[in-house]
Formats: C-alpha cells, sequence, structure tokens
C-alpha cells in the first residue's frame, strides 16, 4: 500500500463514481479500477459495495476511510516537522472560509503584515460544498454551540432584519412577524448555512418567508440591499453596518430571533508555527469586532 493508493482511493469514496474520479487524477478508468482492485486485494477485504455505475464505502471503507485520515495527518506532520527542523519550510496556510467574507480582505491584510513570507491559500464556499480535508484552518458558521479540541469559538451574533433608510417600518418602535408579511425578501439560496437558519425558524413558526430574489452570493446580495431592491436577514457582526454605509437600518424582530456561532477549526496532529501563529491573528481580528 502506498500514498498514491490511498490518494486515489478517497478521490473514488468522494464521488462515489469511477470514471469521474479517473477525470480528476487525469489517468484511464481502467488504471484507476485495477489500482483500487489491487488495493482491495492487498487488504484482503472488498471496501466499496458496486451498483450500476456507483461505487458506495461498505463497512470495511469506512474503517479503511477513517485509517488513511489518520495516516495522511501523522504523514503531513512528519513531513512538516522535518522540514522546519532542517529548515526548509517554505509553508502554505490553506484556509476554508465559509462565512464573515465581507471582512475577508481584511483578515488576508492582517495576517500578511505578520506572516509575509507565508502563503495563503484561500478557498471560499458555501455550506453544500464539502470541506476541503487539507485546509490547515477553516472558518464557519453555526447555529449550535460546539465544543471540540482543534475548535474555538470566534464570536456570537444576532441575525437582524435589514431596512432601506426610510421604509416605513423604521417608524415602527416594535416590528413584529406579521409586520414582514408583505415585504419582498433577498435571500441566499438554501445552500448556504445562514438562510437553512432562517429558514428553520420561520417553519418553526409556521411563516412563510416571501422571496423576490435569491442568490449564491453574498455580496450581491448586500449590493442588491443598498440599492434598495428588498429586505434580509443579516448577521449583525460579520456583516453589520460597515457594507450599508448609511443606506441601511438594522433592527430586531420583538417575536423572532436567530443566532449563531462563528468559529475557527484547524488540523488536528502537528501544528506549524506559522499556522499557530496565524490562528492567534484571526482570533485577535474577530476579537477586535
Amino acid at each position: 500500500m502506498d500514498m498514491l493508493q490511498i490518494k486515489y482511493f478517497k478521490i473514488v469514496a468522494q464521488t462515489q463514481n469511477i470514471s469521474k474520479a479517473a477525470q480528476i487524477v487525469y489517468i484511464s478508468q481502467s488504471s484507476l479500477s485495477q489500482t483500487i482492485q489491487h488495493l482491495e486485494k492487498e487488504l484482503g477485504y472488498p471496501l466499496f459495495d458496486r451498483v450500476g455505475r456507483h461505487i458506495h464505502l461498505n463497512a470495511n471503507g469506512e474503517i479503511f476511510w477513517e485509517f488513511v485520515n489518520k495516516l495522511e495527518q501523522g504523514y503531513t506532520s512528519m513531513l512538516t516537522q522535518m522540514e522546519e527542523m532542517n529548515e526548509k519550510y517554505q509553508q502554505t496556510i490553506k484556509m476554508d472560509i465559509q462565512c464573515a467574507s465581507l471582512y475577508l480582505p481584511q483578515i488576508l491584510t492582517y495576517l500578511k503584515e505578520e506572516l509575509p513570507d507565508v502563503l495563503l491559500g484561500v478557498t471560499q464556499r458555501n455550506h453544500d460544498i464539502p470541506s476541503d480535508a487539507d485546509s490547515d484552518i477553516k472558518i464557519y458558521a453555526s447555529p449550535e454551540l460546539e465544543e471540540e479540541n482543534n475548535i474555538e469559538l470566534l464570536l456570537e451574533e444576532n441575525i437582524l432584519l435589514a431596512l432601506p433608510q426610510k421604509h416605513s417600518l423604521l417608524n415602527k418602535k416594535n416590528i413584529y412577524l406579521v409586520d414582514l408579511e408583505e415585504e419582498e425578501f433577498i435571500c441566499l439560496n438554501d445552500s448556504w448555512s445562514l438562510q437553512k437558519m432562517i429558514e428553520e425558524q420561520y417553519k418553526n413558526r409556521g411563516v412563510q418567508l416571501s422571496t423576490s430574489i435569491q442568490l449564491d452570493n453574498p455580496d450581491i446580495l448586500r449590493h442588491l440591499l443598498c440599492k434598495n431592491l428588498g429586505v434580509a436577514f443579516v448577521p449583525e457582526k460579520t456583516w453589520g453596518v460597515d457594507f450599508a454605509r448609511g443606506m441601511l437600518e438594522l433592527r430586531t424582530i420583538a417575536d423572532f430571533s436567530i443566532r449563531r456561532y462563528v468559529y475557527i477549526s484547524w488540523k488536528t496532529g502537528y501544528l506549524a508555527q506559522n499556522t499557530k501563529k496565524c490562528i492567534t491573528l484571526i482570533k485577535d481580528f474577530f476579537q477586535k469586532l
């Protein structure tokens, strides 16, 4: 068993399709199939159940999946420590950013000031796109409090109603859900965790959200809000009033409350010194919010 076999195994497991996996790794379908078959023969057990064109991890495959993830982490940690010891380490820190995109330019500027020689590889993705297992650091949001050794809470924030200046609802001392029945909302699509939170709360209240525009890009949503094309629910701190530039006001809903938690997580195992410093800097940045 070698690292190439492990790489191919993981890609096949993730795509559940030999043809798609072969395209990703730029080899023929027959070569990839043979590699998986040789791996299964070497282990003595089948790793996949094959149904038509699709293959799925079986119970043996699930065990092997956990093993290879730990093996890869250990291998990467070993190389990192050896490279640092021999002063040959030119580090890339891979960051998976799933929320707080409004502040991403400021975060990266802050990091580069302190880590000028480190390459920051940044990926932005929404909730439904699987996280990159190779990411060193991830910033994401959840409606739940989470506790793990490699997870830390960055901030808590309410989800508030964003209204254009001179909107009639701004004249009300208290705004209730019933006041929003005729409002046209600009929303993210439900592949985003923020939208899932909002829709879940609406569903629990038995209320239907009236959507006029649905987007897959938070930046465009913010732009349309400022163009007075509707109202929206937005995070209080990670969006806040910074994007509104005096054109919007954020208000609470008296009978409707949503709260989310923004976390930073990192790989388990050995962390390079620059990765540790990057985590500390990100936590420091969010504390200032």
